[in-house]
């Protein structure tokens, strides 16, 4: 019996670090904005949207209408997403950026990153949606507005497929 419990205590450690390592939805838009700033902090780089390091962050959802976005945007042989997500622009400036956690439950989260870019009249508000997917919590929308300006992702992805 106390080899069964010093097994199980064992085994029990052995998982912990595995569930601690899971990052929480704040994490990865912070994660998120690390990669679009780029080495030297001034989000010239291309699209952290694109980046593998992100969309291992993506559902299985979300990387399929990507995936099934791009195609058509070959096809059509224009981009249908002409703009950047993760900055609400085409010209990215991101100063003053704060990421919140907006709401939570156990099976949905919304994270705002909020920040001031060049040029804008209003603070741009960027809502990451996260959904449990198994064990983790993976990116399932994105939505942005600053001010007047509002978008949601899934409707700019799958607007294209619609209207055919």
């Amino acid at each position: 019996m106390k080899r069964l419990i010093l097994v199980v205590a064992a085994l029990a450690a052995l998982a912990s670090p595995a569930l601690a390592e899971e990052p929480s939805p704040r994490d990865v838009v912070v994660e998120i904005y690390h990669i679009a700033a780029g080495p030297k902090g001034d989000y010239q780089t291309p699209t952290a949207f694109d980046d593998k390091q992100v969309r291992k962050h993506f559902t299985k959802s979300l990387l399929a209408a990507q995936k099934a976005m791009d195609l058509r945007s070959k096809k059509l042989n224009e981009p249908i997403l002409d703009f950047d997500p993760v900055t609400n622009s085409q010209d990215p400036s991101v100063r003053n950026l704060s990421v919140d956690v907006e709401s939570a439950d156990a099976a949905r989260t919304i994270v705002a990153a909020s920040f001031d870019s060049e040029g804008a009249k209003a603070r741009n508000v960027v809502r990451y949606v996260f959904m449990r997917e198994g064990a983790a919590w993976k990116l399932d929308d994105i939505r942005g507005d600053n001010g007047e300006d509002k978008w949601d992702l899934r409707e700019i992805m799958n607007h294209e497929a619609a209207a055919k």
